[in-house]
């Protein structure tokens, strides 16, 4: 089969809707919001720049693509089914080009939950049916977003913490560190997830999320970084009777730099006390790698209950490097050595993590977090409740507005056509007709991408963001 057939790239049950809108349809409006109850007040738009260059640009309708999927959905539906004559008329009377325009919020906006991020409407009134046709592969944002909506928030509360605690800010942009490429469902989700978590951080793992920005962003150079680390394959290699015989073959090994070493092999405990205290070759090796400028050691316990593990860690580092305080009377290890967390995190963990350690008396910068599946597959579409409606159609030359109105009133969608404007810092969804800027651009016309966008203007966008504040 044809590898991305547009004609195929949507639910089953859309290819059976060109004729059961009424007759006399020329337009459908449509939109794409985060509905009010999301889990975060806010979304971080991304990734349709992505889904227009991989999918939806240029000429991407062709005669041997309607003709597979007329056989397709032959055998899948039944015959008589399939809208061959409209994907015909695209492909060979519009060269191919998919007659629709899409508005949308600049990629990386963070906007209020319940405002419209994205409008699309058909240009040429015998395809009306291909707005909504195209929902199931547009609606496939809300997979960044969400991925950068979770990563940016926790970017906040990191902030909030380190600042508080009168933390020095110069390692936030790692604090949060992309553990998630072997727990992603798809190499192509790493790398869209993985490139959403790079907008608010720095530090990743996901080496396939560097290749979104350069080809889908023009982004220039490398816009993720990491260090040398091990893991259990490595530790273990010797046994457990040999196993600080192991850490000090890592250590002496290791380049200059930051090492990450995971020490919950065995005994987590005994591991950092050896490590940690003076008097045994362990700690000595450890010493020896720190005496080098820049060069940092962050030991990496992933064993037990997060809150208690992480403050029995930081005591026992404390005791064996000592500790300073920070201008707000917070300590701070008196040695270039940090604690990572990176197992089974998500947002309210680290929320927990960062008040405790201020509740004891340490400051945030003594810690940093890894997340895999918790930023990669914890995530759903309800997670932000994103949703893709029908608002107004035109018929007759007439637009009529559309909607529904469940029981269920959260459910209830916008009617009529939008802009989006802002009040202050807050976005509102008003009718299109208002007054007002619209921050909904055109940025897709007829097959045409127009609007380029940059990543790093979109990472601007949502570290403007991050340096918010929330509630503690």
């Amino acid at each position: 089969m044809i590898e991305n057939n547009i004609c195929l790239m949507t639910d089953s049950y859309k290819v059976t809707h060109h004729y059961f809108y009424p007759e006399d349809t020329e337009k459908i409006y449509s939109y794409m919001e985060s509905r009010t109850g999301s889990q975060f007040n806010k979304t971080i738009f991304f990734g349709l720049q992505y889904i227009i260059k991989k999918y939806l640009e240029s000429s991407v309708v062709t005669t041997e693509k309607v003709r597979e999927a007329e056989e397709v959905i032959d055998k899948h539906i039944g015959k008589g089914i399939f809208n061959s004559e409209d994907w015909y008329y695209i492909a060979e009377k519009l060269d191919g080009k998919l007659p629709v325009e899409i508005k949308a919020v600049s990629e990386g906006t963070p906007v209020d939950v319940g405002n419209v991020l994205m409008t699309v409407e058909n240009t040429d009134k015998r395809c009306y049916w291909l707005t909504n046709y195209l929902e199931s592969l547009l609606l496939q944002t809300w997979y960044p977003s969400t991925v950068a909506t979770l990563s940016a928030e926790i970017k906040k509360l990191c902030n909030f913490y380190l600042d508080v605690t009168g933390s020095n800010k110069s390692g936030l942009d790692f604090m949060l560190h992309d553990f998630g490429y072997r727990g992603a469902t798809s190499n192509e989700s790493a790398m869209l997830g993985g490139c959403a978590h790079l907008l608010s951080f720095s530090g990743t793992d996901t080496l396939t999320a560097l290749t979104v920005g350069p080809n889908y962003y023009n982004q220039e150079g490398i816009g993720g970084y990491s260090v040398q680390a091990t893991e259990h394959s490595v530790m273990t290699s010797r046994g457990c009777d040999e196993e600080y015989e192991q850490v000090k073959h890592v250590i002496s090994n290791a380049k200059d730099g930051i090492l990450s070493i995971v020490i919950d092999s065995y005994n987590y405990r005994n591991f950092l006390t050896n490590a940690c205290n003076n008097g045994n070759d362990l700690n000595d090796e450890v010493k020896k790698f720190l005496s080098k400028d820049g060069n940092r050691v962050v030991f990496r316990p992933d064993s037990g209950d997060v809150v208690s593990t992480t403050l029995e860690c930081l005591e026992i580092i404390g005791e064996g490097f000592g500790t300073r305080t920070t201008s707000n009377g917070y300590k701070v290890f008196d040695a270039n050595i940090g604690l990572l967390w990176g197992d089974g995190l998500n947002y309210q963990k680290i929320r927990d993590i960062l008040f405790a350690m201020k509740a004891n008396g340490w400051a945030a910068e003594n810690i940093i977090f890894g997340m895999g599946g918790g930023l990669h597959t914890a995530v759903n579409r309800d997670t932000q409740r994103n949703a893709f409606k029908c608002s107004a159609q035109k018929r007759c030359g007439q637009w009529f507005d559309i909607y529904k109105k469940p029981l269920d009133s959260s459910k209830k969608s916008k009617k009529g056509r939008f802009k989006l404007i802002k009040k202050g810092d807050t976005f509102e969804t008003v009718p299109i007709t208002a007054e007002g800027e619209d921050y909904l651009k055109c940025v897709f016309r007829n097959g045409e991408l127009l609007v380029d966008d940059d990543l790093e203007s979109i990472k601007k966008r949502t570290q403007s963001y991050t340096n918010y504040h929330p509630q503690a």
